[in-house]
């Protein structure tokens, strides 16, 4: 992932989620309208400042699945342009290898989580593990599309970690158009 930073700056000070969230959505779309590098700056930023605040998720878009690793839509564009999403790690919960169809961004809200960057191997047509490193609360990142930057993602930890993720699809697309699973060698 690029752009990659831990920030202390100041949380949106609306004091609701749902005015958090519309901030940090006016935010991100105001981002969608400049160069692709002035975009991914401006993203990664208003990630920092939205993750900071602690009141940024509902208990619903805090609730986890026993399952995997939870996703909640937190808003969708209606443009169409982005989808802002929490995701909840339960201990031992992690996403499989994978690359982006899309542009991406995340934020680390509550917790540490573990990443595992990869580089694709063309000869072979698999990823290859590089480093595993913690991402703790604070923790924000934008990547492009594509097999440039694989990773992992996951919570080793023993409690329950929460994430802030922006995808740059429509909302109903997000269960097809967002990962690329990688074969890893």
């Amino acid at each position: 992932m690029l752009a990659a930073h831990t920030a202390a700056l100041h949380p949106y000070t609306s004091g609701s989620p749902g005015a958090t969230v519309a901030e940090l959505a006016a935010d991100i779309g105001a981002a969608c309208e400049g160069s692709r590098a002035l975009m991914q700056r401006r993203v990664v930023a208003a990630l920092a400042r939205a993750a900071a605040d602690p009141d940024l998720f509902t208990s619903a878009q805090r609730i986890p699945s026993p399952d995997c690793y939870a996703r909640h839509v937190v808003y969708g564009d209606p443009a169409g342009r982005f989808t802002i999403l929490s995701l909840v790690w339960m201990p031992g919960q992690f996403s499989p290898p994978h690359a982006h169809q899309t542009w991406c961004a995340y934020a680390v809200c509550d917790n540490t989580l573990t990443e595992t960057e990869y580089a694709f191997d063309h000869a072979t047509m698999k990823a290859l593990p590089l480093r595993t490193v913690e991402r703790r609360a604070g923790y924000c990142t934008f990547g492009e599309a594509g097999l440039d930057q694989i990773h992992r993602l996951g919570n080793a930890g023993v409690l329950p970690a929460v994430s802030l993720h922006v995808y740059g699809v429509e909302s109903g697309r997000i269960g097809t158009h967002v990962n690329r699973k990688v074969d890893v060698a």
